[in-house]
């Protein structure tokens, strides 16, 4: 693993210069905010919840969508945000109105923590992982990664707002964290059983996101929760932090975990270290597997070389990537009303940690002119095979789950 200056991530990963990108043209929002795209979404829109066949029992659909609803609640309480959602305002002011009914309210922090920002650095660290991630890396804040304009649903859902965002300039820092789902809920995409992995570690992101972030204002600093990407771009944030490199299918492949890993991010004016982003042969490996290309049910995926032509609005222009569609991406999971996430699941990076994946890895990065052959025994050795889940709930030991 070798770790890079910005100036040559920058020759690696941008061809232009990157212009912030309207979060109103990202495909969550384009959702409600799209007229044209939520009407094509709601013609094709498939009533059905769970079924009678395995993998969509009721049981199954309460597994994912318990953890997701969760999440979604917590997400919306959060009002560290400088454009908060309109519900979280409301929320957020009736908890203030009943503050003698909480039986906790933290007090006002006059002081600010005294530390050198090696050792601030050292703390925050630590203490995210104490609250809940798996990884935790720390990124210079920089405009281009921030939404230039916000756009939430207001309370009753009808309309939205579209706000511009102003980050305060003393808010210099991004805490990237990363929470890895049960890799073997994972085996089982386009089910319910495998969104309800991705949906545990989401919930376990939007607390540890919103602990910090509290922990962090308690130092005298302040604090953005940036959860669920409606701050800032993750993904770009992550490689800063040397956290892992870009992916064939557009997400962050960590040496850890692979793209097996949700991103929370919180912004912060204490200041910290920042690490250095880092190269172990992604790129390449890439560049000769298409796996998930091959396995993507919705062709979303391009088989090609990097490129800087963005598909369709919903892309953030400027990057030497593999642009993903979002649009044919999302009209799958509205059809199908299944969470997909194959890509993730059969990408061979997403693996346990063990001596022989562990050496598996080393020889991409260290002896890449193999890769095609790693490649190719991967898919051999039966890596990445989607599992029918007739007997998940035989098999499945939550008490081992591995991240």
């Amino acid at each position: 693993m070798k770790k890079l200056t910005i100036d040559e991530w920058e020759k690696h990963y941008v061809a232009e210069p990157i212009q912030q990108m309207d979060q109103i043209n990202t495909v969550t929002r384009r959702v409600f905010a799209d007229k044209e795209y939520k009407d094509r979404l709601e013609r094709l829109l498939n009533p059905i919840t769970y079924l009678d066949k395995p993998g969509f029992y009721q049981h199954e659909y309460a597994l994912r969508w318990t953890p997701r609803y969760l999440h979604a609640k917590i997400a919306e309480l959060n009002d560290s945000k400088v454009n908060p959602s309109p519900l979280a305002a409301t929320l957020n002011k009736i908890i203030q109105e009943s503050r003698g009914a909480l039986s906790y309210v933290p007090g006002n922090v006059e002081d600010k923590y005294q530390a050198t920002s090696e050792a601030a650095t050292s703390l925050v660290k630590r203490v995210a992982k104490f609250y809940g991630a798996d990884l935790v890396g720390i990124a210079p804040l920089e405009k281009r990664w921030i939404y230039s304009y916000t756009t939430e649903k207001t309370e009753g859902g009808a309309s939205y707002d579209h706000v511009k965002q102003e980050i305060p300039e003393d808010v210099k820092y991004a805490v990237v964290m990363g929470f890895a789902p049960d890799y073997d809920l994972l085996k089982y995409p386009r089910t319910y059983i495998g969104g309800a992995g991705h949906d545990e570690a989401s919930t376990r992101m939007v607390v540890t996101s919103q602990t910090l972030t509290l922990f962090l204002q308690n130092l005298g600093f302040k604090a953005i929760d940036c959860n669920l990407d409606d701050v800032v771009m993750s993904v770009p944030l992550a490689m800063l932090a040397g956290m892992g490199q870009l992916g064939r299918h557009g997400m962050l492949i960590t040496p850890q975990y692979g793209p097996r890993i949700r991103l929370g991010v919180v912004l912060t004016s204490l200041p910290l270290e920042t690490d250095a982003p880092i190269d172990f042969g992604v790129t390449e490996f890439c560049e000769v597997c298409k796996r998930c290309a091959e396995m993507c049910p919705s062709d979303s995926i391009p088989s090609g070389r990097r490129n800087t032509e963005p598909v369709n609005v919903s892309n953030s222009p400027g990057g030497i990537k593999w642009y993903h569609n979002g649009e044919t991406c999302r009209i799958l999971h509205v059809t199908a009303r299944y969470p997909c996430a194959t890509c993730n699941s059969v990408c061979p990076y997403n693996k346990p940690d063990t001596l022989f994946h562990r050496t598996a890895r080393w020889l991409t990065d260290n002896a890449r002119w193999g890769d095609r052959f790693y490649s190719w025994i991967d898919k051999s050795l039966g890596y990445g095979e989607i599992k029918k889940p007739d007997s998940f709930w035989k098999e499945w030991s939550p008490e081992s789950r591995r991240r």
